[in-house]
């Protein structure tokens, strides 16, 4: 997929990434830990985040990709306003509630679509003209590490979910 580097070498994209990644000597619940995917982040057909700076000591991939990397998702509507933005996370949840009720995990491979280029790309070529509104794959992961989350009621209040 072209473009795997164009987040890398921005300046403010590898900033917002830092602070946002966490290091195992500091204790923190926001945010991903470094060691959250220890693999190199282009060893699948989508580029992924690099938590650990791996692509800074190994540019290049490993030869061999993980066999099984999952079944790659595009969630796509057939317009781009603020109610199909809306249908599409209403679409994405029942995905991902259907898949967890089957032990089947998510992962999100939203890069491309933050970069108007690629997005646009992604629609002719990926989405038959359609939106591309999230790229996923989901699969059964080999294994599974839980990570820290603050308590509901340090990120919501009674007004964020009270219903008028």
């Amino acid at each position: 997929m072209p473009g795997r580097g164009r987040h890398r070498t921005d300046p403010e994209h590898v900033a917002e990434q830092a602070r946002w990644t966490w290091r195992l000597a500091r204790r923190q619940t926001d945010g991903v830990p470094v060691d959250a995917d220890v693999t190199h982040p282009d060893s699948t057909p989508f580029a992924g985040r690099d938590y650990a700076g791996l692509t800074r000591m190994f540019p290049s991939p490993p030869r061999r990709w993980p066999a099984r990397t999952g079944l790659a998702l595009v969630l796509s509507t057939e317009r781009d306003s603020r109610s199909d933005w809306l249908r599409s996370g209403q679409a994405l949840e029942r995905i991902l509630l259907h898949a967890a009720s089957h032990g089947v995990m998510a992962a999100f491979h939203t890069q491309p679509l933050e970069v108007p280029q690629l997005r646009a790309q992604m629609r002719r070529t990926l989405s038959a003209g359609e939106f591309p509104q999230m790229i996923l794959r989901l699969g059964y992961p080999p294994c599974v590490r839980v990570l820290p989350r603050r308590p509901v009621a340090e990120v919501l209040t009674a007004s964020d979910y009270r219903t008028s």
